[in-house]
């Protein structure tokens, strides 16, 4: 039987998230160290990491050294954070006394839905680690539908007790296992615009709308495979800059990923295709690849 996680992905899946870098082996370090990843291939010049027993299937962040990449401006379009999505509160309260442990500084956030906590990479990239209630536990939706979603404080303490509770056959070393991104969030230049391409040609519903400054997207059910927010951005990416380079959405279904490179031709957002997919450009110049269903 599928599990409530999966379900939410079933037609979906995220992954490849690309970082332009100048320090590799520190950030790879951090996405070793603190989220728990294990690295899948390793040249002089790029990393790729994924969850633990993944084997054949594609990485979740694949770092790339870019030596003279200039610093992403303020104010431009780009990552806000990737979201690593861990398969239970005590998966996520064992990373939390990690961090602890390790004096990592980082924030957290009750949104009803999921817990989460936030920090960034050496590199200032953001990252969201965290799980997801179950969906009887979630918020009423809102009269029109849309999920319900907010911010509070997490209770570190009660995450911490999940952890203990869940030692059990949890092993050392075993923080990755099970991770996937669960979500890819990103600063826009225009909610308008972001909407019309992620809702009108990657076909992923708004979720709720209601948070000011932001949109939420998803699939399957799900609070959101992306979010949007023009908080701190109000121009397009800069090509070639720090931090977020392109990403990756593999559609379960050939129909859907034909659907989906036909609505990006005719809004002119194919960069080129290949056999397996194409590469398209969102209206803030961020590159993402569809492809069919990783591994």
């Amino acid at each position: 039987m599928m599990s409530e996680q999966s379900a939410f992905f079933r037609s979906v899946e995220l992954s490849d998230v690309t970082l332009r870098v100048r320090d590799l082996a520190r950030v790879a370090g951090f996405y070793r160290e603190e989220v728990g990843l294990s690295v899948v291939g390793e040249t002089s010049e790029r990393v790729a990491l994924a969850a633990l027993a993944v084997d054949g299937k594609a990485p979740l962040i694949v770092l790339e050294r870019v030596a003279e990449a200039k610093e992403r401006l303020p104010g431009t379009a780009g990552l806000f954070h990737t979201a690593f999505l861990f398969p239970g509160r005590a998966a996520l309260g064992r990373v939390a006394r990690r961090l602890i442990e390790r004096e990592v500084a980082f924030g957290t956030g009750d949104h009803g839905v999921s817990e989460a906590l936030y920090l960034d990479d050496p590199e200032g990239n953001g990252v969201e680690l965290y799980a997801d209630r179950a969906v009887s536990e979630w918020p009423p939706a809102g009269a029109d539908g849309q999920v319900t979603m907010y911010t509070e404080a997490v209770d570190v303490r009660a995450l911490l007790a999940a952890e203990a509770g869940g030692r059990e056959g949890a092993r050392e070393g075993a923080m990755g296992a099970g991770v996937r991104i669960g979500h890819l969030h990103l600063c826009v230049a225009g909610l308008a615009e972001a909407e019309g391409f992620f809702a009108g040609v990657l076909g992923f519903p708004v979720r709720q709308r209601s948070y000011p400054g932001a949109l939420f997207l998803g699939r399957d059910g799900y609070h959101h495979h992306f979010g949007a927010n023009v908080w701190r951005s109000r121009s397009p990416a800069v090509a070639g800059a720090l931090g977020l380079a392109r990403f990756t959405v593999n559609f379960a279904e050939k129909a859907e990923l034909a659907r989906v490179i036909a609505a990006a031709e005719a809004a002119g957002r194919v960069v080129r295709r290949d056999k397996s997919g194409a590469t398209l450009r969102t209206t803030d110049g961020i590159e993402l690849v569809v492809r069919g269903a990783a591994g």
